[in-house]
């Protein structure tokens, strides 16, 4: 069983990682072995056969599998058959819980090391919807200030009654107004967002500010190079782009392998292995943490912001606050770009 690695435009390459074994935790953790006679033997946590599949089965059910997908489009359904396999080989849950980054172990043979390390691997897939990288919740709000301009309580109703957000955005600018960095509201992401750069807080506040402009196209990559334009820290080095994308590339690694807004967040990687993407085809593409820039260079190629929910976080509406200032929130959210 083999996994390719690969870069950014997800091609697969020719280098490759023997699988000795994989492992699931769900209410009991089983381990996948492969065996000499091309069967999948499944063991409970007790060491007990719990299933000996062959692997031409497994390999019928996945093209399956991933035919039905297919078929089935973005909308959510059931395929039964699947389910019965999924039972048989102790397999009940889809995904990992959302605390959860790892959403699978996998124990490879690396050949360049001669090693066989028990790595924890976070799973997208390219099938369906696109995937999250950064959940939006309350604890990403980040807060702002609107200056330049003085908005009545009249001018603030009229501007929170525009129903889409880049069009209300464009209204507070062509009125004098501008979003000045106040603070991340949750002490916690607040906290996270220091241990990972002094300047963090700041500069994803800058990002979410041009992703609002009526210009923005919600890359992240796009985002950071207007950010540098903008060089709101005044780096005087020779790319200004790298200084900028540098600091994005570190909050993306850490939100993908280990770094949730609401915990603590102390610098280990759950996912300590890398990344698993599924292509449209179906197949496998690994970017192993070992190929560090790799893994950076995947993310920031293949991520944007999502503008979050005005009803569920607070975003994006007008209000005074108890200083009397007018104050906007702005939503912290990346998801992957199909």
């Amino acid at each position: 069983m083999k996994i390719s690695k690969k870069q950014i435009d997800i091609n697969s390459a020719e280098l490759y990682y023997a699988i000795l074994n994989i492992i699931r935790e769900e209410s009991k953790r089983y381990e996948y072995r492969p065996n000499a006679d091309q069967h999948i033997v499944v063991v409970d946590e007790d060491g007990k056969v719990y299933a000996r599949i062959s692997m031409n089965r497994f390999l019928q059910e996945s093209e399956y599998l991933l035919a039905e997908i297919k078929n089935g489009g973005s909308r959510t359904f059931e395929i039964p058959a699947s389910e019965a396999f999924m039972n048989e080989i102790g397999c009940s849950l889809l995904k990992a819980p959302s605390k959860d980054k790892a959403d699978i172990h996998i124990i490879i043979h690396d050949l360049r090391t001669n090693m066989t390390p028990n790595l924890g691997f976070s799973i997208k897939s390219q099938l369906g919807s696109a995937s999250t990288l950064l959940n939006a919740g309350l604890p990403t709000n980040i807060l702002y200030k609107i200056e330049g301009v003085e908005f009545t309580d009249d001018d603030i109703k009229a501007i929170n009654a525009i129903k889409d957000h880049l069009p209300r955005m464009k209204e507070i600018v062509e009125r004098g107004g501008r979003m000045t960095y106040s603070n991340v509201e949750h002490q916690t992401f607040k906290n996270n967002l220091l241990f990972l750069d002094c300047c963090m807080p700041k500069f994803i506040a800058e990002c979410l500010v041009v992703d609002s402009l009526p210009n923005a196209t919600s890359t992240i990559k796009d985002a950071v190079e207007m950010v540098a334009v903008k060089n709101p820290f005044g780096f005087t080095g020779n790319d200004v782009v790298a200084f900028y994308e540098h600091k994005m590339k570190v909050l993306l690694l850490d939100a993908a392998l280990g770094m949730t807004p609401s915990k603590e967040w102390k610098g280990r990687y759950d996912a300590n292995g890398g990344y698993l993407v599924v292509r449209r085809d179906g197949e496998i593409v690994c970017y192993h943490f070992y190929n560090r820039n790799d893994v950076e260079d995947y993310l920031y190629h293949n991520t944007r912001f999502e503008r979050g929910s005005r009803t569920r976080h607070n975003f994006g509406s007008l209000f005074r606050g108890d200083d009397g200032c007018v104050y906007i929130r702005l939503n912290l959210q990346i998801r992957f770009k199909k």
